[in-house]
């Protein structure tokens, strides 16, 4: 065989292969019902200022946590997207992001008052860059998921979530959740 026909071939099995992946059936997500507006959906759990959502990143296959938003007074989801600070319902967001994972703080004054920074971070910069690699305790015109919860806990509330550095960048959300501030009230939903 020649080396155009090899070529040839090549090329038609990897557009066959990516025809199949894009054409392969997605995981069917049941609708979320959601009776009770003071409860996350499917839920008896209250939702409180300042509760923190981690999820993998969009509704792919992954399961491992790569974003987290963080809940306002109002029970909306404040998180950071490469379009600036976004504000989803509850709705929207468990729509966006599978396997949401909750965290509490263990005193709801902490969660209101990080709510209340957050108002604020939102109010002055929604449409703040996305910046992984800038300092979580500097330039909040530039953000990303993990340093608004950061910031929102330091600086709204005194909390330090896993005592880093306000000079650390590129923080992992899963780096957040700290035992002695927060406690996990739901998993996979």
């Amino acid at each position: 065989m020649g080396k155009l026909p090899r070529i040839i071939t090549m090329l038609f099995s990897l557009a066959a292969g990516i025809t199949v992946f894009l054409a392969r059936p997605r995981k069917a997500r049941a609708p979320i019902v959601h009776d009770n507006p003071e409860t996350y959906p499917g839920t008896d759990i209250p939702i409180l200022p300042g509760d923190l959502l981690f999820s993998p990143i969009g509704q792919s296959e992954s399961k491992y946590v790569g974003h987290v938003g963080i809940i306002n007074q109002n029970r909306e989801v404040i998180h950071s997207i490469p379009s600036g600070l976004m504000k989803d319902t509850l709705e929207s967001y468990f729509h966006k992001f599978r396997s949401i994972t909750i965290y509490s703080p263990k005193d709801p004054d902490v969660g209101r008052k990080a709510a209340d920074y957050l108002a604020k971070l939102y109010k002055k910069y929604p449409k703040a860059d996305y910046r992984i690699r800038t300092p979580l305790g500097s330039m909040d015109h530039e953000q990303y998921c993990s340093k608004i919860v950061w910031q929102s806990y330091y600086y709204g509330a005194g909390v330090n979530l896993r005592n880093l550095s306000p000079n650390r960048i590129a923080i992992h959300p899963e780096w957040l959740k700290d035992k002695k501030a927060l406690q996990r009230k739901a998993r996979n939903l």
